[in-house]
């Protein structure tokens, strides 16, 4: 037993499978928590020193708890603007399924409505193996617009959002986006590139800020029932400038964020203002800026759109004078206490960086907290690189829905190793694991831990080589304790510990003995935060926070 003897505790969760996070440590009976915190973690017999009068004791029936999950990469502010207008086809095995969701929405809304379906999706996930046709959205929804983008390759509009869009015969895309036409020179309604995407985007969804609080309250409501405590947000260029982030924190005022939050400051500007917007953030605003609910931690991930390699088949190539603007950019961020986190994924654009980060001074370099997003096709040489100099590396399942695309150029053998997750670890670097929620793909936790343990993408395209699989207690680890580096919490969170703040999940099945095949279905059925619930389940209907 681990505990603390200096109080009873507020509540005793019991006849329990509990999981610490602790790599190698044994399954768990019991987890006291008191004051917010963990107080003890062992058997019930070990804690019955911390049970008085006033101590409840809650029976969890056999049930495996979790340190809460924590998402070290997801767009989160972003999503939380329009979540409550959007639909969602995450979970959805065939095109039927996905098209009953547009019809559902259809009828649960006013006629003229939009219809959107942002992104987390491929069509390869379902067993049609192809997107839905104009007609068919037409027939769904013959009173609505309708806008579906599949992850950042193409999106689908109905008649109606084309009319609403502009996309007709006569209608010239934005520069950087394109409007299919088929053999007669007519629009089919499929149309490509960020800028199409956001000029259909700008007439779909609305902004405002009350609207948008309570949307992000909802998208929190969600994430606590996955099972979710914290996320690490990475900004997110498409559709944000820093009004975004008033809904965040309008409901942080109102005391109503359950779930810890942790921004990277991201640039949104032209290219001769990045550096001045960074400059900016870093002069105004102080790392570690907030509380445990809501912090600004870091720069990243996008410091400068010149040197953002997108999904790697972008060829970048630092000029002299970028690499001087990085390595200034770095320097300050260091001298500052900033924490970096910056997006690379094919192996060129990470070894850039990191050249710039290895010709710092090396006593400001020991000082300094650097992490690479996704770095899914780097060679082993280079990840040798990386944990030379401390560098992280957050790591998503945004492959089960580009593998395909990105195998018909990169060939099978460089998607069937990417990322390379059992090099990353026998280096003993640090991984967090997240999503990159939630266009690029679902930010369902357990798609990911599947992904993680199986290699198995739901969209086209090959599955991870078996050499670089995850075990599920690595995966895990890699969720929880892995994911609390990059957002700064190693300290207080990611593990179940004394003395740690009590972030848990009861799951409604055990994630150590379902079948593979089970995982993505795992929900929570309790959630805590900070020992607050956050989410309930029928399960523990009535349960309610210590005063």
């Amino acid at each position: 037993m681990w505990g603390s003897r200096q109080g009873p505790a507020d509540v005793v969760f019991t006849n329990a499978r509990v999981t610490t996070g602790v790599a190698g440590r044994p399954t768990q009976e019991a987890v006291a928590i008191r004051a917010g915190r963990i107080s003890g973690v062992g058997s019930h017999a070990d804690l019955s020193g911390l049970i008085d009068a006033r101590t409840d004791v809650v029976d969890l029936g056999g049930r495996r708890v979790v340190p809460g999950l924590i998402d070290s990469h997801i767009h989160f502010v972003r999503a939380g603007r329009n979540w409550v207008d959007e639909a969602r086809w995450d979970d959805a095995n065939t095109l039927a399924e996905a098209l009953d969701v547009i019809s559902r929405a259809a009828a649960a809304r006013p006629a003229g409505a939009w219809i959107v379906v942002l992104g987390g999706w491929h069509a390869g996930q379902f067993a049609e193996r192809r997107p839905p046709t104009r007609a068919e959205l037409d027939a769904v929804a013959p009173g609505h617009p309708v806008y579906a983008q599949e992850s950042y390759t193409r999106a689908f509009l109905n008649t109606r959002a084309m009319a609403a869009c502009g996309v007709t015969g006569a209608g010239a895309a934005p520069d950087g986006g394109a409007y299919e036409v088929d053999t007669t020179g007519e629009p089919t309604g499929v149309v490509t590139g960020v800028p199409a995407f956001n000029h259909c985007l700008s007439r779909a969804l609305d902004f405002d800020v009350d609207r948008s609080a309570e949307s992000t309250k909802a998208l929190v409501a969600e994430l606590a029932a996955f099972g979710l405590t914290g996320v690490v947000d990475m900004g997110g260029r498409s559709r944000m400038n820093i009004d975004a982030y008033r809904p965040l924190f309008q409901l942080h005022r109102r005391g109503e964020l359950d779930l810890r939050v942790r921004l990277f400051m991201h640039v949104f500007g032209s290219a001769d203002e990045e550096e001045g917007e960074l400059d900016a953030y870093m002069t105004y605003i102080r790392p570690g800026f907030g509380d445990d609910l809501l912090r600004v931690v870091g720069i990243g991930e996008i410091a400068s759109a010149r040197w953002y390699d997108a999904d790697g088949l972008e060829q970048v190539v630092l000029s002299p004078e970028e690499r001087e603007q990085f390595a200034r950019m770095s320097e300050r961020a260091i001298r500052l206490g900033w924490a970096m986190n910056i997006h690379g994924v094919a192996d060129p654009t990470v070894s850039q960086l990191l050249s710039v980060w290895e010709e710092l001074d090396p006593e400001l370099r020991a000082r300094a907290r650097l992490a690479i997003s996704h770095a899914d096709f780097t060679t082993p040489e280079t990840l040798e690189r990386m944990r030379a100099l401390g560098v992280g590396v957050t790591v998503q399942h945004w492959m089960t829905v580009g593998a395909g695309d990105l195998a018909q150029v990169l060939g099978e053998q460089p998607v069937r190793q990417a990322p390379p997750l059992r090099t990353m670890l026998d280096l003993g670097m640090k991984v967090g694991a997240g999503t990159d929620a939630m266009v690029a793909a679902s930010a369902n936790p357990w798609h990911a831990l599947h992904w993680l343990v199986t290699g198995v993408n739901r969209g086209r395209g090959p599955s991870r080589d078996a050499t670089q699989l995850l075990t599920r207690e690595e995966a895990l680890i890699a969720y929880t304790a892995g994911s609390s580096w990059f957002g700064g919490d190693e300290t207080s969170a990611g593990t179940l510990e004394p003395g740690k703040l009590a972030d848990l999940a009861v799951l409604s099945a055990d994630y150590f003995e379902v079948a593979d095949d089970d995982i993505p279905a795992i929900r929570s059925e309790l959630t805590l935060v900070g020992g607050r619930p956050t989410h309930v389940g029928a399960a523990f209907a009535g349960l309610t926070a210590q005063d």
